[in-house]
């Protein structure tokens, strides 16, 4: 599974397993913490072949759940990062991350959320890589075991969405 919707995933989930402090309190949680990944011209068909990209940054995710008198919980999500990157070459780039997601439950089934994620990811610098990838999509998951996005749009290979595995979009 993408290294961002496991992030996402826990950080939401941390948030649910807090009760009373986060439910109904409107209050964010909000975490920073640092990000890295070597991305391959093996698993991106995007870079030009031969190229492996080692990166580091910086990612803020920022968590609010409400729940409502009725018992429905809503849980939004935003994520941003940001960094650098070098190639086998010694090129240098920048690279930019989003995501965000915003699920609800339902009385009938309180387990499990489900709602739209978009998520973007882009690449640039002095070296022939150039990225740009994202989609939208259903986010269903129960912030345990089970995780789904089906594609509304996408654009670029960011991801493997039966698998969630990463292709362009390493985070």
């Amino acid at each position: 599974m993408k290294r961002l919707a496991v992030t996402v995933v826990s950080v939401a989930a941390f948030g649910l397993a807090g009760g009373s402090a986060f439910a109904g309190g409107g209050g964010a949680t909000i975490d920073t913490f640092p990000v890295s990944f070597v991305m391959t011209s093996a698993t991106c068909s995007n870079l030009p072949a031969g190229t492996t990209l080692t990166a580091t940054g910086t990612e803020k995710s920022i968590t609010v759940v409400k729940t409502s008198k009725s018992g429905i919980t809503r849980i939004h999500n935003t994520s941003h990062a940001t960094g650098t990157a070098t190639d086998q070459a010694g090129n240098t780039y920048v690279f930019d991350y989003s995501n965000d997601f915003n699920v609800s439950n339902t009385a009938g089934n309180p387990a499990l959320f489900s709602g739209i994620m978009n998520d973007h990811f882009s690449l640039a610098g002095n070296g022939p890589a150039r990225l740009s990838n994202g989609f939208q999509g259903v986010f269903t998951t129960d912030f345990a075991l089970l995780a789904s996005i089906t594609p509304l749009h996408s654009r670029g290979d960011p991801i493997d969405f039966a698998t969630l595995a990463a292709h362009c979009d390493p985070l």
